[in-house]
């Protein structure tokens, strides 16, 4: 049997898939173009953050409620984010040295297929014990990332090495938590934690962050995203406070406050 990966035939009359892509491209191209478009041409990498960040927002509300929002919802705003990749991109030509969006490509590319060896390797089959263990191709895919690491010379930060400083926390901390569970040194990290938490603690509320990080744990240890299902209980609270208020009903009368609210 052939190592070679193979790939779907298009079906007949079908353009290949990923052709509209090509025309994704030379839109954002005309777009920034001299005579194209004036606020276009204004943006900068650091201009455009704020809307990579709103369109990623958008594309995770969709995927929180999908029957809310309907069919195609998804597609239209992966649409948006794949708008703010290519003006990234685009943006990226006129620097020194310059990239484009092929090179967004090829990194991706080369990034899959290194870390990856059980789909793509020259010898896949002997990549792992069971290509169908999922906690196999995770412990690889981790080992690949640390052999990057290394051979890129990163300073170690131990569970915390390669998470975005931008990350919101209880992501931050559920991804340090299955690094150091994978290893089996949670404890470690869970010790570090304690001696941080005593430090001046009634400044910053050390008690109540570790509490929390004792939560992440346990939402890790179920396989669940703990930033997410907070998402999803805050967006079926506004639901539920929106129904009572529409109704006219007041409850709830006996919540304690603790003072003004905006």
């Amino acid at each position: 049997m052939s190592d070679a990966q193979t790939f779907p035939t298009p079906e007949p009359d079908r353009p290949a898939r990923g052709s509209a892509l090509l025309r994704a491209v030379e839109v954002m191209e005309a777009l920034r173009a001299p005579d194209g478009d004036a606020w276009t041409h204004q943006q900068s990498h650091a201009s455009l953050a704020r809307y990579l960040l709103e369109e990623t927002h958008e594309v995770l509300e969709v995927i929180d409620d999908p029957a809310v929002h309907g069919a195609g919802a998804l597609a239209d705003e992966l649409g948006d984010l794949l708008f703010q990749i290519l003006f990234h991109a685009r943006v990226g030509q006129e620097e020194d040295p310059a990239w484009d969006i092929d090179d967004v490509a090829r990194a991706f590319i080369t990034k899959m297929e290194r870390r990856n060896p059980h789909v793509f390797g020259a010898r896949r089959e002997q990549a792992l014990d069971d290509p169908a263990d999922v906690e196999q191709i995770i412990a690889q895919w981790h080992a690949v990332k640390a052999a990057e690491r290394e051979t890129a010379g990163a300073r170690e930060k131990g569970w915390f090495e390669g998470i975005p400083a931008a990350l919101p926390s209880l992501q931050t901390a559920a991804k340090a938590v299955h690094r150091a569970r994978s290893a089996g040194r949670l404890e470690e990290l869970l010790a570090a934690a304690d001696d941080a938490a005593a430090e001046d603690a009634h400044e910053w509320g050390g008690d109540l962050a570790r509490a929390l990080l004792d939560l992440v744990v346990a939402a890790e240890s179920r396989d669940d995203d703990p930033e997410s299902a907070l998402r999803a209980l805050l967006a079926r609270t506004a639901e539920r406070t929106a129904e009572r208020t529409a109704d006219g009903t007041e409850r709830g009368t006996g919540a304690r406050r603790t003072g003004p609210t905006a």
